[in-house]
């Protein structure tokens, strides 16, 4: 008998496993983040093992229906709304290029469809009119944002030719792209530029104090509520990656900062609640630099962010507990910052 069982994480997330025996055979199997899916992955996964591939079917599947059964597949692995968002537009993206050469069913993808897509993706302009008046400033796709792409691709195609809709992947063979400038470091503000937020910040003072001394991602600290925090500990699940950060020690002059905040109840931030207000405070951010400078170093709320991280890596800080303080899954994600180190730290060494 086939019996459902639930584990929840340290991250605090609950995962759904199956405990059935097959053919005298016994296996204990993730099924899914839900039950009610856990149920159909049970059923597909015993009827699999039993039959193998004499019940399976050769049907052929339409290009749509094979993205939405790969995002369905996605969801099971707990990946977030946004996440899974930004990667259906970028399967979607694709299928449009090759509908675009006259290829709309998954057997006419070639790895010449791949390799064509890929230069014009790089080639492509991203805007960013911030303070340009009549002109419009624009930049290609970083390496890192294409290499993503490419991932995506490979996984969704795999996903494909796993379910015996196509032969062969067309991406498989496609290689990412080396980063030639070797990891640039994400800027972060000096002290004087600090000084000179914080003396026009105006109602934004306590949010961009808070973001500055916690790192915390402005997505997560506009909905933070009085029940996130216990003590001088704050805990919450990130809205990006859906994991859990629990018990993040917070210093005492936050504490002060957000005392008043924390006991009136319900959102820590009530004045940030709507669309138009987050942009004001991206904006008022924004309007203290020069609009070429907000453009080339990408200067918005996040930046707090690489702030705390690099004032973290100054400290001293491992970069396995900064991990920890960002909410960073792979430590690879943090050593974008531990690969920067201020220069007074190295010269220290060499005195």
């Amino acid at each position: 008998m086939a019996v459902i069982f639930k584990f929840k994480t340290k991250t605090g997330i609950t995962h759904y496993y199956g405990d059935f025996v097959v053919n005298g055979k016994r296996y204990r199997r993730f099924l899914a983040l839900s039950r009610k899916t856990a149920i159909l992955a049970l059923q597909e996964l015993e009827y699999e093992l039993r039959y193998g591939d004499q019940g399976r079917i050769s049907v052929s599947v339409t290009y749509t229906h094979a993205i939405n059964k790969f995002l369905a597949y996605v969801d099971l692995t707990g990946t977030s709304e946004a996440q899974k968002k930004y990667i259906s537009s970028r399967l979607n993206k694709f299928y449009e290029f090759c509908t675009s050469h006259r290829a709309t069913e998954l057997s006419e993808i070639t790895q010449e469809h791949a390799r064509a897509f890929l230069a014009a993706r790089t080639k492509e302009q991203i805007t960013n009119t911030y303070g340009c008046g009549k002109e419009v400033g624009y930049k290609h796709p970083a390496i890192s944002t294409v290499n993503r792409d490419i991932g995506f691709q490979k996984r969704f195609f795999k996903f494909c030719q796993d379910n015996a809709w196509i032969k062969r992947n067309p991406w498989a063979t496609i290689a990412r792209f080396q980063d030639k400038e070797g990891g640039e470091s994400r800027y972060s503000f000096s002290d004087s530029e600090l000084k000179r937020i914080f003396q026009n910040a105006d109602d934004f003072y306590d949010f961009y104090y808070f973001l500055l001394h916690t790192g915390l991602r402005p997505t997560d600290a506009f909905v933070l509520t009085d029940q996130n925090i216990a003590g001088n500990t704050l805990s919450l699940r990130q809205r990006k990656t859906g994991d859990w950060m629990h018990n993040i020690p917070l210093s005492e002059y936050v504490i002060d900062q957000i005392s008043n905040r924390v006991d009136s109840g319900g959102y820590m931030f009530p004045e940030l609640q709507s669309d138009r207000q987050r942009r004001n405070a991206r904006r008022q951010l924004q309007s203290l630099f020069e609009p070429e400078f907000v453009r080339d170093k990408n200067i918005n709320l996040h930046t707090f962010r690489h702030t705390y991280a690099h004032h973290m890596l100054n400290k001293g800080m491992p970069k396995e507990v900064l991990q920890t303080f960002l909410g960073h899954r792979s430590i690879r994600t943090t050593e974008i910052y531990a690969n920067w180190v201020n220069n007074c730290e190295l010269a220290r060494w060499v005195t």
